[in-house]
């Protein structure tokens, strides 16, 4: 068995791979597994993405990843399924740690939040919890520059077990993204807030460009941690050849927009909203 269990919380498009790379690099007892499991592909070309769906379908499968049937079983109110998914997740992480030496697990995932957290929580008592909070503008625009599909890793946004519950008909594109954003910052704090949790600390995306802020993360989170050096940004749009993540004034209305579709109260309790300020890229 793991010594600890730290899962995160995010939207994805938010750092998770960053953060990985700073456990694994400068937390020696710790295991960060980020979106795993892989679907790990032999085959070159076109043959390659035929292999990818095949062990995504049955072998790395999506509903191991969190995807799929954990979805659909989390608006359906299916916790023993999901908590059969998590139990797979967690032998599966056993062994990942076994291989790595390690004591620590933690889950990198975005998918943790979106289903997966109703079966690890049934199985875990006690556990650590990070949410990686993007600027929620950015994060928007982020998707929309990969043209996600939205729905293949989000439930209805009406689904009766949501916190933040909007008619989906009335939703734009950016507003979806805006709605996860506010979706998986609210599951985050019912997490915080279950009895479950040792630690919760939130690391706002900014700060994993720093080491100083880096290293009061470990210390929230009472990780031992190696000196720190830089760590490079990983998996942008940019790098990915879709340009740079810039708002515009129209992304900025969209904002504006949604904030006024929120129920009363929201807002208070996501507390990042409260002075944030949207700006449109000069």
């Amino acid at each position: 068995m793991a010594e600890r269990y730290i899962f995160t919380v995010a939207t994805g498009r938010c750092g998770q791979a960053s953060f990985a790379d700073w456990v694994n690099r400068h937390v020696p007892e710790a295991y960060a597994a980020f979106e795993q499991p892989h679907a790990r592909t032999r085959l070159p070309g076109a043959l390659g993405d035929l292999e990818r769906h095949f062990r995504r379908r049955f072998i790395e499968t999506d509903e191991l990843l969190g995807r799929g049937r954990v979805l659909r079983a989390f608006v359906a109110g299916d916790d023993a399924y999901i908590e059969r998914v998590a139990g797979k997740r967690l032998a599966m992480a056993e062994r990942w740690l076994a291989r790595a030496g390690k004591s620590i697990y933690v889950d990198v995932s975005k998918f943790f939040a979106r289903g997966l957290h109703i079966g690890f929580a049934r199985l875990v008592p006690r556990f650590d919890l990070v949410i990686l909070l993007r600027d929620p503008l950015l994060n928007m625009r982020s998707f929309l520059n990969r043209d996600k599909n939205f729905w293949k890793d989000n439930p209805p946004t009406d689904a009766a077990r949501n916190h933040l519950r909007l008619d989906p008909k009335t939703l734009g594109k950016g507003e979806l993204y805006l709605w996860a954003w506010c979706e998986m910052y609210l599951r985050y704090l019912a997490l915080r807030d279950s009895g479950q949790v040792t630690h919760a600390v939130e690391v706002p995306t900014r700060d994993l460009n720093h080491a100083e802020s880096m290293a009061a993360v470990f210390r929230a989170l009472g990780l031992a941690h190696t000196p720190l050096t830089h760590v490079p940004v990983k998996n942008t749009n940019a790098a990915a050849g879709r340009g740079a993540t810039l708002v515009t004034a129209e992304d900025v209305q969209v904002f504006e927009r949604f904030m006024n579709r929120l129920p009363g109260g929201v807002i208070d309790r996501l507390g990042y909203l409260k002075t944030y300020r949207p700006r449109a890229a000069a």
